[in-house]
């Protein structure tokens, strides 16, 4: 009896053991496996790659997503091995994707080619919320390009988008040879605080966006939900001065490079519940600056 006792305990340590080794085994597999087929293709000039997909299926963490508006992911898809040498002829392909059963999620085009002649093609995937997400809540999607022809290759990635507090959130959408990059605001204050005392309303009073929205133009010139100022460095990226944000400063500061004024920060107003797209041009479109997920600090930075 007692020997049985003790074979039923060595099962029981020796099954999970023997289960993680076998998991470890296929995943150290599939891992050789890419890595020669990999190689192979590389000899026939194929090159299929992505900025944010890739073999191994990377998982992409987007921190305090605001989960009031759509979150958007400008996927790049290129057919180079580096900046001398490029795949010769055209990859078609396709794209699937799924996500989490609380958001929609879709993305602008199903299929593609990458093109010899420049060697680049672009997507964009985009996530929205179903109702209300709250703090912690999470939510991801998942894509897959395939490669047709004239050789088959997957690359993929997860993103997984965590709901944080509510407030100010902001992430850059750029890629490799865009000319500009994109900075994304989200507000999801519901609110304004009185900056300057006007009517019967003292400085720090809050309003709700109803009592906001009765207001004159002049009066709500003295209110914000929220003041961002965005600080930057001409060198590396210069500000679009069409940009909305820009038309409405409250204020912006320059350097002198080359006996040379530029602007190098500006200080704007976002309303409550909006978001805010900002333009920039960048000196070195071989750069992508995509923050949070490429990168892990923003080249603007940001205070509110």
């Amino acid at each position: 009896m007692k020997k049985l006792k003790n074979k039923k305990k060595i099962i029981l340590i020796i099954t999970p053991i023997l289960l993680g080794l076998l998991l470890v085994g296929i995943t150290y597999s599939r891992y050789i496996y890419n890595a020669i087929n990999e190689r192979y293709l590389l000899t026939k000039k194929f090159y299929f790659n992505s900025d944010k997909l890739d073999r191994n299926r990377p998982i992409y963490q987007i921190e305090n997503w605001s989960a009031v508006s759509e979150y958007s992911i400008l996927v790049d898809l290129n057919s180079y091995l580096n900046n001398y040498e490029t795949c010769p002829y055209d990859i078609d392909y396709d794209l699937t994707y799924s996500c989490s059963s609380n958001v929609n999620c879709s993305i602008s085009k199903t299929s593609g080619i990458v093109l010899s002649t420049n060697n680049h093609d672009s997507f964009q995937a985009v996530i929205s919320p179903i109702g209300t997400l709250r703090e912690g809540d999470s939510a991801f999607i998942e894509i897959k390009a395939t490669s047709k022809s004239p050789y088959k290759k997957e690359i993929s990635a997860r993103f997984i988008l965590n709901v944080g507090y509510s407030g100010i959130s902001y992430a850059i959408d750029d890629s490799i040879n865009s000319p500009y990059l994109s900075f994304n605001i989200t507000n999801t204050l519901d609110y304004y605080l009185v900056e300057a005392p006007f009517l019967s309303y003292n400085v720090g009073d809050k309003l709700n966006i109803e009592e906001y929205l009765g207001l004159s133009e002049e009066n709500k010139s003295n209110c914000k939900s929220a003041l961002i100022t965005l600080s930057f460095d001409p060198n590396i990226v210069s500000l679009d001065m069409t940009s909305p944000a820009y038309l409405k400063k409250t204020n912006e500061t320059y350097t002198t490079i080359n006996n040379n004024q530029y602007v190098n920060s500006i200080t704007f107003k976002v309303d409550a519940i909006s978001s805010e797209v900002v333009k920039f041009y960048k000196n070195d479109t071989k750069k992508d600056y995509t923050y949070p997920i490429i990168n892990q600090t923003s080249i603007i930075e940001f205070t509110s």
